[in-house]
């Protein structure tokens, strides 16, 4: 009888119950009305105060293989969150910096992006005191979440501003990742690495196949250049980003500059929409520079939307501290007919499957446990019968019926 108490309890105890999905919604509403309404003590209070909620709400859910209900706007939460704790009348709140970082675990996106406000936030306003007054074991999960990355570089000002006992302890930190310096300027490292993916071509056209190193879509914006010798190694030569941005264009392909040394990086949006980014890089004289980025987009998605191409000239040395900040974008919407090559479309809007995975799975009705009806490659077009919702109804190219949802779906 005891064992079976036991055994209830322990499946109630694991599962979630209705009411806590719905306070989560509960929640997020709240949270989207007051950022809406600029309702400031409301937002904050609707805020995530720990990590899991805050990757529930901006994160992606491993689970589902989705995107969590504020993803896409996850960078301008944020940025309202981080602007209002700056205020005297909530201070209070800016210790939620620390609870959400308790335990934390690094990802790309929404939680990569917190822990860049995070670090700017406490060097800015020189709260060097919410971590300094942590105890030994909050102070290293935070320290550790802070720091944790596949691209590890300790933030110089921080350190130097934490107590000699915090000093040591993100010094002890940091120490057992000495040897990930090594691994990550050695070709060897990448070689089916389920993060990366590898291109090879010839970039400075010496007649040798270089090695071009990305992280795949949502696993980072890390990018290396590897040239290779006649003796078969491989030598970092330049470690930069992919352009993969937060809730924007992710990584797509990388492809050689016909005639020239560098290479060309292609990047798309994810969801709905067509907005794509080409990034040609050159190697003049031993200087890495970002060229131009041509910038494709349409005007709107009805029979009769121009698609506008935008070349863009930069000229920009990205091997030099800032250079991001000086990347121009593309042209206002009241210019482009002026200023970008215009097509007008001879087709109407065509959908097409775009998954990280390579395919996505059409499913029965309108939930990642539904039954799966077939798998759609990526490429692949499908007809879209209703766009209401997350969850899309298409056909097939084989005639079947189904529902994907609207993040795996692209359209030109």
């Amino acid at each position: 009888m005891n064992k079976l108490l036991l055994l209830i309890l322990a499946i109630l105890i694991s599962c979630k119950s209705p009411s806590q999905e719905g306070n989560k919604n509960i929640n997020v509403t709240n949270l989207e009305q007051s950022f809406s309404n600029k309702n400031e003590k409301e937002f904050l209070e609707n805020f995530p105060k720990d990590f899991q909620s805050f990757k529930n709400t901006f994160g992606w859910n491993d689970e589902k293989d989705s995107a969590e209900i504020l993803y896409q706007h996850a960078n301008s939460y944020i940025d309202y969150w981080f602007s209002l704790i700056q205020k005297p009348q909530y201070k209070k709140y800016e210790n939620s910096i620390i609870e959400i970082s308790k335990k934390g675990k690094w990802e790309a996106d929404a939680v990569n992006y917190f822990i860049i406000k995070s670090i700017e936030y406490i060097n800015k306003n020189k709260k060097y005191d919410l971590i300094n007054s942590l105890s030994k074991n909050d102070a290293k999960s935070v320290l550790t979440f802070l720091f944790d990355s596949p691209h590890q570089k300790p933030d110089d000002t921080l350190l130097a501003n934490l107590t000699t006992e915090k000093q040591n302890l993100a010094k002890e930190i940091l120490s057992t990742n000495t040897s990930s310096e090594t691994k990550r300027n050695s070709f060897e490292t990448y070689i089916n690495n389920e993060y990366y993916f590898i291109k090879t071509f010839d970039v400075n056209k010496d007649g040798i196949s270089d090695k071009i190193v990305s992280n795949k879509p949502y696993q980072g914006e890390n990018l290396f250049i590897f040239l290779g010798d006649k003796q078969g190694k491989y030598i970092l030569a330049l470690e930069t980003r992919n352009f993969s941005e937060d809730g924007g264009n992710v990584i797509n392909d990388i492809l050689p500059i016909s005639g020239n040394k560098g290479f060309t990086i292609k990047t798309s949006f994810p969801d709905r929409g067509y907005y794509e980014k080409e990034y040609h890089i050159i190697l003049n004289n031993n200087t890495w520079l970002l060229k131009n980025i041509i910038y494709k987009t349409m005007s709107d998605i009805s029979q009769d939307a121009v698609k506008y191409i935008c070349d863009v000239p930069q000229n920009i040395d990205i091997q030099k501290s800032g250079w991001t900040d000086k990347i121009i974008p593309i042209p206002e919407e009241n210019v482009r007919a002026k200023k970008c090559r215009v097509e007008k479309s001879q087709n109407k809007t065509a959908f097409y499957i775009q998954d990280s995975d390579g395919f996505t799975n059409l499913r029965k009705e309108k939930n990642s446990s539904s039954q799966i009806l077939q798998k759609i490659n990526t490429g692949e077009q499908v007809e879209v019968l209703d766009q209401n919702g997350d969850w899309w109804l298409v056909v097939s190219k084989e005639g079947k019926k189904g529902y994907v949802h609207k993040s795996r779906i692209k359209f030109e």
